[in-house]
């Protein structure tokens, strides 16, 4: 019974090779986001690592790491900057909502509204590398797709957007976190968005683009 569990590749060894990649491609996404420019490129590849080497147990996730990141490049960089480009003002006018705050309640009641709305191009910018991940498309064409997900698969967005304020906040508040959360984070999104790329033809060994939604 024992050798059986702790055989190589039984029970034991699939966690703890889990363990492994959650925690090396972790790594990996914060070791190329440092430059900023390339954190829709290195989520793509993410993204794209998770969920075929550790949810599908495909062997060599690294080397499709960094042939994703390579491929997606060009593409993720005006998507890095438009959605980081609003983000960070975003993220400004919450500092003054939260100064205001501390004086006016209806200061805090506005900044808790904004906080909702930030969720907006948060899971915009999360949809946009998913589906780089999976389908071929120019900058245009990706932002366009990105925004309509959102209401049409309201349900799947907004477990999107949750798991991202989530993880951003407790990664902010707990560095430590981003040894293993942005995998995990990856995973938890593929939970709610392979179904929707299945209803577009968009299975795992379909690299057409889904039709217009």
């Amino acid at each position: 019974m024992f050798r059986s569990i702790f055989r190589p590749y039984g029970p034991v060894w699939n966690f703890f090779n889990a363990i492994t990649d959650v925690l090396l491609l972790s790594l990996l996404w914060c070791a190329c986001s440092l430059p900023l420019i390339t954190l829709g490129a290195s989520t793509t590849a993410l993204y794209d690592a998770a969920v075929h080497g550790i949810r599908y147990r495909e062997p060599g996730l690294y080397r499709r790491f960094f042939r994703t990141f390579r491929r997606e490049w060009k593409t993720s960089v005006p998507v890095t900057l438009l959605w980081g480009l609003i983000l960070f003002f975003g993220l400004y006018v919450l500092a003054l909502l939260d100064e205001a705050a501390a004086e006016e309640t209806v200061a805090g009641i506005m900044a808790g509204g904004y906080r909702v709305l930030m969720g907006i191009p948060l899971t915009a910018a999360c949809w946009s590398c998913m589906l780089l991940s999976r389908f071929t498309y120019r900058f245009r064409e990706l932002t366009v797709n990105a925004l309509r997900f959102l209401p049409v698969h309201l349900l799947p967005s907004v477990a999107v957007g949750v798991l991202s304020w989530l993880v951003c906040w407790y990664c902010f508040h707990y560095p430590i976190a981003l040894t293993f959360a942005p995998a995990v984070m990856a995973i938890g999104w593929s939970l709610v968005a392979e179904p929707v790329f299945k209803k577009y033809g968009g299975g795992l060994e379909n690299n057409a683009a889904p039709a217009e939604v």
